[in-house]
């Protein structure tokens, strides 16, 4: 028997390596190739609506702090789009469940940039509370589509690629939206000497991308739903029958979305107050998180394929946790940009893989429902955090909200895992992992 030489070894194991790294890009193309033109034209939608909401998310916050606003009050306008949401999104889910969704997806797109022009253009608290409580309400219409509008246009075959892709777009979204944003503001306010307006300026920029969305929603070809989506209803029969199952999918969502909106929505404000940063170094920092949330989702389905759906979900949230603790003590400007990319990618590879969970966890008559209810559990629970976060951070400062988020999030991981590690068998064949509905019934 030949003896390899550690030289040879080394070699091996880089050709090992690089077989693997092609094989999974292979996989990718060849499972992409199978999205349906329908799902194709609703990604590019959703990226171009997501250029609008990342644009929003970066500036909107520090144009109401170049306002006047606290933290608390800032708090309250964040969480009335949450409000928003949370109110129509199970009536929007039942709607959805019993008409086409294409007139439903151009109406939501328009007036959404609608509403989200008024909301940058106020500058009355109570407008702002009016026009983010509007915006909320369209979103939910388009949210709320996604996941039937999948699961009706495509197989179990490429799925959970199609979850992990249509996640990955709204990253590269925000990567489109953090990346020039920040200098453009920048750019206007020394042309104009006026830094309202180079926020202003912006966001409107954001509002004709996610306004471009109608082209794409406009050629999709929408069958109508099934006889067995018709069904969707809210008997108290259904909830007695599956509401365990639908405590248990929304639980921990719930928990994660409430730590996230104690801080989540504030870190801009933490990077301008803690470390003194302009809008242009924030907006490169969050280019670099959505980077990293681009890898982590595109990730997801090669981890979920050697560890399973849950597992997945598990380590990667834990995994987070350690930066969030540099996030929280450390005053070094370069580890906390550091964790804060990291933290970002490790703690959202697992959204649409939840998402794809409770599809496939779902009857087909209640996926509409389910869908609705994990957004519901998200946008309820910020709807109360991001109130509380502005107030906290107020009162106490970022490290003490922080640990608070840390907490939840320990707290749902844990919970999550209890509910479901028995949901998937492991098997020797392919796919390695498979999922036993009546576990979790």
């Amino acid at each position: 028997m030949t003896t390899q030489s550690p030289e040879q070894k080394i070699k091996t194991n880089e050709e090992g390596i690089l077989y693997v790294i092609q094989t999974e890009i292979s996989d990718y193309i060849y499972h992409i190739k199978l999205f349906s033109k329908n799902a194709k034209l609703y990604l590019l939608g959703s990226f171009l609506i997501g250029v609008n909401f990342h644009v929003f998310q970066l500036l909107l916050n520090l144009y109401l702090r170049e306002l006047g606003f606290e933290e608390s009050q800032i708090g309250y306008i964040i969480s009335s789009r949450a409000v928003g949401m949370t109110l129509v999104a199970i009536p929007a889910a039942m709607l959805l469940s019993r008409v086409k969704l294409k007139p439903i997806l151009l109406a939501s797109c328009l007036f959404f940039g609608m509403f989200s022009f008024g909301l940058s253009s106020s500058q009355e608290f109570e407008l702002l509370i009016l026009f983010s409580i509007l915006s909320g309400i369209v979103f939910a219409f388009y949210r709320v589509a996604g996941g039937p509008f999948y699961m009706r246009n495509s197989t179990s075959k490429e799925r959970t690629h199609l979850f992990s892709v249509s996640f990955g777009m709204m990253i590269m979204a925000g990567m489109a939206g953090s990346a020039g944003s920040g200098q453009l503001v920048k750019l206007i306010n020394n042309h104009y000497d006026n830094i309202l307006l180079g926020y202003q300026y912006t966001m409107y920029l954001g509002i004709i991308f996610s306004l471009l969305a109608l082209i794409p929603f406009a050629i999709i070809k929408a069958s109508k739903p099934s006889s067995e989506e018709n069904k969707i209803n809210l008997s108290m029969k259904q909830f007695k029958e599956r509401g365990s199952f639908y405590f248990k999918i929304t639980i921990s969502n719930f928990l994660v979305g409430m730590g996230a909106g104690l801080i989540i929505p504030f870190l801009n404000l933490f990077f301008r107050d803690r470390f003194h940063q302009e809008a242009d170094s924030i907006g490169l920092f969050y280019f670099f998180v959505s980077f990293s949330m681009l890898a982590g989702s595109l990730a997801g389905p090669i981890m979920a394929k050697k560890f399973g759906l849950v597992r997945t979900v598990v380590i990667t949230q834990l995994l987070s946790i350690p930066f969030m603790f540099v996030m929280s003590y450390s005053y070094f400007l370069p580890f906390v940009v550091g964790a804060f990319i990291l933290r970002a990618g490790f703690m959202n590879l697992g959204v649409p893989i939840v998402t794809n969970l409770g599809m496939e966890l779902a009857e087909k008559k209640e996926q509409g429902l389910v869908n609705a209810l994990l957004m519901v559990s998200w946008t309820s629970s910020w709807m109360i955090s991001a109130a509380v976060g502005g107030q906290l951070i107020d009162s106490y400062g970022y490290t003490f909200t922080i640990n608070i988020t840390i907490a939840l999030y320990l707290l749902s991981t844990i919970i999550f895992y209890t509910f479901f590690k028995n949901t998937e068998i492991k098997t020797d064949s392919h796919p390695k992992w498979i999922i036993a509905k009546e576990n979790n019934t």
